[in-house]
């Protein structure tokens, strides 16, 4: 748990540039005044939404004669700590003094904040904008509020609120609050494994997570997942460029890679050991893998383990196995399918199979872009398309569990397909009851092109499309086993590609 309320540190900045530190003890605030300030502090704040366990408050008070000091407030770190979150809040007079902020543990200081009062996350693996990520040691720690100057009269009071866990639950970026349509690139990797490009000079030079950034933000994409393999080195530039990125949501990921297969892990909150041993096999790394509530889905199962991509292939194709993930990559623009019949494509005939076992897994693809200004495949070539309650790490996770997903390889191309049976309407990726369906897609941006309906993997019917926004249905008596999803093709390629609508009880345990 955290420690009491200790006494604030001051160091003050004399005239001839040196430190002296003295101790000074300030009260906490007890009189009506203060009480009152402290109730419109907290009423509303920038972080309401920060819900950490064991939080502590501190507080103190600012004037002119606080001026060109730097005030210490102590906190202590238990063992096994994982992460500190602080924030900081302030009321007073309407001339409001320049704060600087910073954070001090036992081994030094940890960052410093010029003229910012944002939230400050640290943690084992990564850490905000002026921070060093790294073990937590226990002890006697500081957040330290540097006060350059504070107008003649001005006077108020701050207030650090302080989150410990020893858990990485850490609150992630919410850029957008609304339910909706998000789309996004699953699969790309930076310099911080086997990014590169050629510089103007011809050189071999390591793909920056700005690139990656700027080329997302280029396709008009709302979020991108850098899926470095087997490393968390790069979310430290994930949550240094998030700061710089406002409108692009970008996701901690990786692609935990072994020599019988890849998988993407999709808001990951700790690193997992991608070793496989004989006490530790790919099942078990799945599942330790999707433990931190990530969304886990295998890679492009269908390329061939040889010299170009030793493990680039899955091999334990055992539905124990991959019934621990919860996703699988039917398009991947590093090896796209070549032209021929809707649903033969080897992605998708690896997911359908899945299906057909009973495996209730979800359709996705990724650009798998290592290069983005060397042409294909393009970040965003294929994109995800992912219905989220936000445009946050946790919604869009939870969004890929929830199966209303589908993949496009157009520019705002888009499907959706719900199954209703007259008394309900049920979304892609959920189950309806046996009986006489009626199947509605809803296509837009395709016209001229085919919609092919699927059951249980295989092709009943098509419909030509028309319109660049056309709702088509399919009426069946579906049975208890069965699922139903669309594809949209052109020239024998695939377009827009949607998640399954499942019939009757689950066949099997969906993730």
């Amino acid at each position: 748990m955290m420690g009491s309320h200790q006494p604030a540190r001051l160091v003050e900045t004399l005239g001839d540039n040196r430190l002296r530190t003295r101790k000074r003890r300030h009260l906490l605030i007890a009189s009506g005044v203060a009480a009152t300030f402290m109730g419109l502090l907290f009423r509303t704040t920038a972080h309401a939404d920060l819900t950490l366990p064991a939080s502590l408050i501190l507080t103190g008070a600012v004037s002119v004669a606080t001026t060109g000091r730097i005030i210490e407030q102590p906190f202590t770190v238990p063992a096994d700590t994982w992460q500190i979150d602080v924030d900081m809040r302030y009321a007073g007079t309407d001339e409001t003094p320049t704060f600087d902020i910073g954070v001090r543990g036992p081994a030094g200081i940890r960052g410093w904040s010029t003229e910012r009062r944002d939230h400050i996350h640290i943690d084992r693996l990564s850490a905000s904008y002026g921070y060093l990520p790294g073990p937590l040691e226990a002890g006697e720690w500081h957040v330290m509020l540097g006060v350059p100057y504070v107008p003649a009269g001005a006077q108020g009071q701050y207030a650090f609120t302080v989150r410990v866990s020893d858990r990485p639950d850490a609150p992630r970026p919410v850029l957008r609050s609304s339910p909706g349509w998000y789309a996004g690139d699953l699969h790309a990797h930076s310099g911080h494994s086997d990014g590169y490009h050629a510089d103007y000079f011809g050189r071999r030079v390591p793909v920056s997570m700005s690139e990656l950034a700027a080329a997302a933000s280029a396709n008009h994409l709302d979020f991108l997942a850098v899926t470095d393999h087997n490393t968390v080195s790069h979310w430290i530039d994930v949550d240094r460029t998030q700061a710089e990125t406002p409108d692009l949501l970008l996701l901690h990921a990786r692609e935990i890679t072994t020599y019988r297969g890849h998988f993407n892990a999709i808001g990951e909150r700790r690193f997992t050991d991608f070793r496989l041993t004989a006490e530790r096999p790919m099942r078990a790394l799945l599942a330790d893998a999707a433990a931190d509530g990530s969304f886990v889905s295998i890679n492009h199962p269908w390329v061939p383990n040889d010299e170009w991509c030793a493990g680039c292939g899955w091999s334990d194709r055992d539905a124990g196995t991959v019934g621990q993930a919860a996703g699988v990559e039917v398009l991947n623009g590093s090896s796209p399918p070549r032209p021929g019949s809707p649903g033969d494509w080897p992605g998708w005939r690896f997911w359908a199979d899945q299906l057909n076992r009973g495996l209730h897994v979800v359709a996705v693809g990724g650009s798998d872009a290592h290069d983005p200004a060397g042409g294909r495949p393009a970040v965003g070539q294929p994109t995800t398309v992912v219905w989220a309650s936000a445009l946050s790490e946790d919604a869009i996770t939870a969004g890929l569990k929830s199966g209303r997903v589908f993949v496009r390889t157009i520019f705002d191309g888009f499907v959706d397909l719900v199954a209703t049976n007259g008394r309900e309407i049920v979304p892609m990726g959920q189950t309806i009851g046996a009986g006489h369906l009626t199947l509605r897609a809803h296509v837009k941006g395709a016209a001229g092109q085919e919609c092919v309906w699927f059951r249980r993997g295989q092709a009943v019917a098509s419909t030509a499309l028309s319109s660049g926004d056309q709702t088509v249905t399919l009426p069946v008596d579906a049975f208890t086993g069965d699922w139903f999803s669309v594809i949209v093709s052109r020239e024998d390629l695939p377009s827009l590609v949607s998640n399954a609508v499942y019939v009757g009880g689950s066949l099997g345990a969906r993730r």
